[in-house]
């Protein structure tokens, strides 16, 4: 078991800027290394002329 999986099991986690370039490479790295998360929160904000869903779903649709 890695370092990050071993501080993070059984952890909540909240990301603000999940929809960045940075958000999404860890949300990446959390969901590959940190089966045992309890779960992860992600804030989105809407942005013009896309709602908050569509962005959510660019960002688990991005690969």
């Amino acid at each position: 078991m890695s370092m990050i999986a071993a501080f993070y099991g059984g952890k909540s986690i909240l990301i603000t800027g999940a929809t960045g370039f940075l958000g999404k490479v860890l949300m990446e790295k959390l969901f590959r290394t940190s089966p045992d998360l309890k779960v992860i929160y992600v804030l989105v904000r809407p942005k013009a002329g896309q709602t908050l869903q569509q962005r959510v779903f660019q960002i688990l649709d991005s690969k």
